[in-house]
C-alpha cells in the first residue's frame, strides 16, 4: 500500500472511530439512561455477593461426601462461577464505556 493510500485509510479509520463513539454514546444514553457512581457501587456490591455465593458452592464441593460429587453439583458450581464472571465482565464493560467517554456520570 502506498503512503497516500495508507493516509487515506488512517483518516477513514479515524472518522469511523469518531462515528462509532457517537453511536455508542447515543445508544447508551437512549437505552441505559443515566448512569451514576451509585450504579458502579451497586454493581460492585453485586459482584461481591456473586463471588461469595460462588465460593460457598466451591466449599460445598470441597466438603461434600463422595456420593454427592456428581454432575449436578459440578453444574451448580459452574453456573455460580459463570454468574460471577459475567458480573465482573459487566463491570469492566461499564468502566470501559465510561473511560471511552460514551457517557458522563449522572449526579444523583
Amino acid at each position: 500500500m502506498s503512503d497516500e493510500q495508507d493516509a487515506v485509510v488512517r483518516r477513514m479509520m479515524q472518522q469511523f472511530e469518531h462515528q462509532i463513539s457517537e453511536m455508542n454514546s447515543s445508544a447508551i444514553t437512549e437505552i441505559a439512561g443515566d448512569i451514576s457512581e451509585e450504579d458502579f457501587l451497586h454493581l460492585a456490591q453485586s459482584i461481591s455477593i456473586l463471588r461469595a455465593k460462588y465460593l460457598k458452592d466451591v466449599l460445598g464441593m470441597a466438603r461434600a461426601e463422595p456420593e454427592a460429587l456428581d454432575r449436578k453439583l459440578c453444574y451448580e458450581v459452574r453456573q455460580a462461577r459463570l454468574a460471577y464472571e459475567e458480573a465482573v465482565e459487566s463491570f469492566d464493560q461499564l468502566k470501559h464505556a465510561l473511560q471511552r467517554g460514551y457517557f458522563n456520570l449522572a449526579k444523583r
